[in-house]
């Protein structure tokens, strides 16, 4: 019978990482994220118990007992290495002095294993410095690493949005790195409709007249089969018929909302939908109070969940091996 492993949930945003590693049998012990409107959904949809840890902020981690566990997950800041954002990676204190953290998380608790995940612009910041150091640091504190690799969403788990992301495994014993495997590329069966609402959503998503850029939009969008963006001056529309990657930003600027086409007009996303996109299940909720423009930053700052449960399998079936 396979051991239930115990998890810590680092950076834990509103649960993606939770909820797959649930899914394979696994028990969180401990959270630690230090947005109040993450936590608000997350505890929404997590409850408290009088077994688990929740700590707010990662950088304090040593005033506190840190749980006997078995895997640490780790979704930490993209900022300092996304295109997106000034790249500056370690010098960045979202960069160096959270990683600092989560390396002393590591060397004081000592999981079995643990997974990490960020954009894929770090593999290249600084020409392939910064994830070289990286390497060099978690291997310092004991740990043997399986390549940083990129998943894509759209390629690895059957889910219709492109999001490239690398992801980091190691192992304290190294004998477990051989008995990893990322998993391997799968036919994408679902289209964008498996994630879009099939009845007409509520009028404040939908675009008309009041919008300086809206004929500009009905002239551009044509089709009801892929997702669009405004991209500040002109439309955008994504040619593999999959919803572009959901950004952080998302609703505060920067990049738009992906819009998408109906029966009834041309609208954004409604955050439902980017949680379907992210493949969370349908029974996750929203808090009710909560902007729109929260929700948006939450999904869009997640990670697409079967993909993750992809890899929990992986790293448990590894931990299983004798």
């Amino acid at each position: 019978m396979s051991k239930q492993f115990l998890f810590a949930d680092l950076f834990a945003g509103i649960g993606g990482m939770r909820i797959a590693f649930e899914s394979v049998g696994c028990k969180c012990v401990y959270t630690s994220e230090i947005d109040p409107r993450a936590r608000e959904t997350y505890l929404l949809n997590f409850p408290h118990s009088d077994d688990h840890i929740l700590n707010t902020n990662i950088l304090n981690f040593s005033n506190e007992k840190i749980p006997k566990h078995d895997i640490t997950v780790a979704g930490f800041p993209c900022q300092p290495y996304s295109i997106a954002g000034l790249r500056k990676g370690l010098n960045d204190e979202r960069g160096g002095d959270v990683f600092e953290a989560l390396l002393g998380f590591l060397k004081t608790s000592q999981p079995q294993s643990f997974l990490l995940e960020n954009v894929k612009g770090m593999l290249n910041h600084e020409k392939g410095e910064t994830i070289k150091y990286m390497i060099k640091r978690l291997s310092d504190v004991g740990y043997s690493m399986v390549n940083p690799t990129i998943l894509n969403s759209v390629l690895h788990a059957n889910v219709p949005q492109n999001r490239e992301r690398v992801f980091i495994v190691g192992f304290l014993d190294d004998k477990k790195v051989n008995q990893f495997s990322f998993p391997s590329q799968v036919p994408l069966k679902k289209t964008i409709h498996s994630c879009l609402e099939i009845n007409k959503v509520d009028d404040t998503f939908y675009y008309d007249e009041r919008f300086g850029c809206y004929q500009e939009l009905i002239k551009e969008i044509k089709s009801k089969d892929t997702l669009y963006q405004w991209r500040r001056k002109y439309v955008r529309e994504n040619k593999s018929n999959a919803c572009p990657t959901l950004t952080a930003n998302m609703g505060s600027g920067g990049h738009n909302v992906p819009l998408v086409k109906d029966s009834f007009g041309i609208r954004k996303l409604t955050p439902r939908e980017t949680a379907n996109f992210q493949g969370f299940p349908k029974r996750f909720k929203f808090p009710p109070n909560m902007a729109n423009s929260h929700l948006y930053h939450q999904f869009g700052n997640s990670v697409t969940v079967p993909l993750i449960k992809k890899l929990a399998l992986q790293i448990v079936k590894a931990l299983n091996e004798k």
